[in-house]
């Protein structure tokens, strides 16, 4: 057989694809910056005033370009009430004392965190993390719940286990007792935000559901996400409502990267919420 001749590339070809490179390495470098957010969502239950909460997630530990005095000046000059940590914070086993960044973090009601899918997939070892959270001042909820004394009226916060690595409990979500007096709130963590789905079928009262996992798809040229993974449910970023509008997602793009170590049209998130 008669082999092909070599394929030529024309100067305008070459120029042009250099320049598309350049632009997209450009570009990548770009998405990496801090993107800090700022969106009231509708509190469950009409209280008298709104609770601050600074959302955190997929920072995947040490993969990620995000300065640790950088987030922790941004989220304590927001003087959040709650601060959420929605899984992911680490990759590996050995790599759990990275959650001692959020040690210089404030928040009048606490900081709270629960797992997502790397904590296990990394093989971490979850009782050194949550030690190492502990150290940092920061709970880790999986499958647990807590009550948060407010002026404004008690907030019960849930952190459910992923969905893709771990088992959520989703008998907790039936649990939550009936809001008394009625401006109690409803929080979840969890990490995957498919998980709203079966939340807004069995809460028994209003919720707000916290997520992560998307990274907004990561790679989203013209914010068009290419890719999501499992445990996305189509949800991709920001905020959704169940039909009835009594429950709210919010699903964060989150801080670090997981493959490709950029981002495209999708920059790390810091949402900063009021509910």
């Amino acid at each position: 057989m008669t082999p092909a001749p070599p394929s030529t590339v024309t100067r305008r070809q070459f120029l042009a694809a250099g320049a598309g490179v350049a632009a997209l390495s450009f570009y990548g470098e770009s998405s990496n910056t801090l993107d800090t957010t700022h969106h009231v969502l509708a509190p469950s239950a009409s209280p008298s005033r709104t609770i601050r909460v600074a959302l955190i997630t997929d920072m995947h530990g040490p993969h990620n370009w995000i300065g640790h005095q950088e987030l922790t000046d941004q989220i304590n000059r927001f003087r959040p009430d709650l601060v959420c940590i929605a899984g992911d914070a680490v990759d590996d086993r050995g790599d759990e004392p990275l959650v001692a960044q959020y040690a210089g973090i404030h928040a009048r009601l606490g900081k709270f965190a629960t797992l997502g899918n790397w904590e296990y997939q990394g093989e971490c070892d979850l009782r050194r993390l949550r030690r190492e959270y502990e150290r940092a001042g920061v709970r880790l909820l999986v499958n647990d719940r807590v009550q948060l004394d407010d002026p404004a009226g008690p907030v019960d916060l849930l952190g459910l286990d992923d969905w893709r690595a771990g088992a959520p409990d989703y008998a907790q979500v039936t649990a939550l007792p009936a809001p008394a007096p009625e401006s109690t709130r409803a929080i979840i963590m969890s990490h995957c935000p498919v998980a709203f789905d079966a939340i807004m079928k069995i809460a028994q009262r209003p919720t707000v559901v916290l997520a992560g996992h998307t990274h907004g798809g990561q790679i989203a040229p013209l914010g068009l996400a290419l890719v999501l993974p499992e445990g996305s449910g189509g949800y991709v970023q920001g905020r959704y409502a169940s039909p009835d509008a009594q429950h709210t997602l919010y699903v964060s793009r989150g801080l670090g990267n997981s493959g490709p170590p950029f981002r495209i049209g999708a920059r790390p998130e810091l949402a900063l919420l009021e509910i």
